[in-house]
């Protein structure tokens, strides 16, 4: 058994007595292909060594399989000196027969208290697995904001993009139509004087902006427009009621017009008038769609400061917290919910990491989305300067932090979300980040209020960072 112990590298140079104890005390058991080393709930009471075998480590996450690991031969696993463990997060499941040496619980005060050697290696080999299961959450943590910011995204820019399609096709059906019309149009007999008067009257409707209309006012007009045209023998009439709306075109401005012209030529030119007012409207809105587009390139850009210096520099803070709610606005826009920005305007530039920042306001503001009710949802954010801080609060009226969880949002791997839904390590890196920049995270909640108040200095380069 000696011998068989050395083959694993990390006893290879314990003492010959350590191992025979350990050795003597260890049970062995051979597991076959399929079964089990350990399953989801099962109490963590074994040292295990893994003499021969290969387990493949899952949790179930929506009735699938999720794999995160793999025990191999000489592999060490289970309960290990120190551990706080209690029961098994998921399954270990044998890929071929196995076996496996387990010591007791009871035990392991013994090893621990006698044999210096032999705990100094398995207190080694938790500090390993803690860092690996760290180095996977921190992975797994950055793959979930990453997945977010990439939803987030293709949903806000197939919005634009799709409008931007779809009015180019309109404006090309439009355009087909054109030639048609301008025989019409040619054969208009008017002088100069006239068509500079229309011209001035259309392109003043396409340029002013005028309040918007209420329902009922767009609905009055409506009925005034089909009224007049209810008289009129201009073909496809009805058709250019809407648009006529939507640049709040009266019956007065119609007769205006139709007193300019002969009778036979009213009819091409208000068409000729609602095909330009067509055109301009389908060109903004193609712009209005790029500039969309355009804004969320920016907002990604200036999210993640992926042009910039890596190294300290002076930061808006408003810049950060309005790209990041412009990242995650398909989470908000989806249902409807209420945001309110209170930034203060006299607030400067701190000095610090943008792109730490923006992990912050990112994990902050996420999870106040997620914490908001399905209906009346309300996020607010407000910042606040003092002579040598500025002060970020992001507050949901969600359903609130317990009191006990208080105390505890901040710990690695601690959340009260579904498996797969967090890591727990994301306030965890906020409070890390704004340890960084000499700051203070807190958190005071109640139902119906959660503010989280992040305090930073405003000049806080250290002589490390110097």
């Amino acid at each position: 058994m000696i011998d068989t112990l050395k083959q694993f590298p990390q006893l290879h140079d314990i003492p010959e007595e350590q191992l025979a104890w350990l050795g003597n005390h260890l049970e062995i058991e051979e597991i076959p292909k399929g079964g089990f080393l350990f399953e989801k709930g099962s109490a963590i009471d074994n040292l295990m060594l893994i003499f021969e075998g290969d387990f493949e480590l899952y949790f179930m996450q929506n009735k699938n399989r999720k794999a995160f690991g793999r025990l191999q031969t000489h592999d060490i696993s289970g309960l290990l000196p120190y551990s706080r463990a209690k029961n098994a997060g998921g399954f270990a499941r044998a890929t071929r027969p196995s076996r496996v040496g387990k010591l007791n619980r009871g035990l392991l005060r013994e090893l621990i208290g006698q044999y210096y050697e032999l705990t100094e290696v398995l207190v080694h080999e938790m500090n390993n697995r803690i860092r690996n299961i760290t180095q996977i959450e921190v992975q797994n943590e950055k793959l979930i904001a990453l997945g977010k910011l990439s939803a987030g995204l293709a949903h806000e820019l197939n919005n634009p993009a799709s409008a931007m399609v779809r009015s180019a096709s309109l404006l090309q059906q439009h355009l087909m139509g054109l030639p048609e019309d301008f025989k019409k149009v040619i054969k208009i007999k008017a002088d100069d004087e006239v068509i500079d008067k229309i011209n001035q009257f259309m392109y003043g409707k396409l340029e002013e902006k005028p309040s918007e209309l209420s329902m009922l006012e767009k609905s009055e007009l409506e009925d005034d427009l089909y009224d007049w045209f209810a008289n009129c023998s201009l073909t496809d009439k009805y058709d250019l009621v809407p648009l006529l709306v939507e640049y709040q075109f009266s019956t007065d401005d119609l007769l205006y017009v139709k007193s300019l012209l002969r009778e036979e030529d009213f009819n091409p030119i208000l068409k000729w008038i609602v095909q330009n007012m067509t055109t301009n409207k389908t060109v903004m809105d193609i712009k209005e769609a790029s500039t969309r587009i355009g804004t969320l390139v920016q907002s990604v850009k200036t999210y993640s400061y992926m042009d910039q210096s890596l190294d300290f520099q002076l930061v808006d803070l408003h810049i950060g917290l309005q790209s990041t709610l412009n990242v995650l606005n398909h989470k908000l826009a989806k249902v409807g919910h209420e945001v309110l920005v209170d930034f203060d305007e006299k607030m400067p530039k701190i000095l610090g990491l943008p792109g730490e920042l923006n992990q912050i306001w990112t994990n902050l503001i996420d999870n106040a989305i997620d914490a908001l009710p399905q209906n009346g949802g309300k996020l607010t954010i407000r910042t606040k300067a003092s002579e040598n801080f500025v002060y970020v609060y992001i507050q949901d009226n969600g359903h609130g932090i317990s009191e006990e969880h208080q105390n505890r949002v901040f710990e690695p791997f601690f959340t009260t979300k579904e498996i797969g839904k967090g890591t727990g390590l994301g306030l965890d890196m906020a409070r890390k980040i704004v340890k960084q920049h000499n700051g203070q995270i807190k958190v005071t909640s109640k139902p119906g209020e959660t503010i989280f108040e992040v305090c930073l200095p405003i000049g806080n380069k250290t002589e490390e960072n110097t």
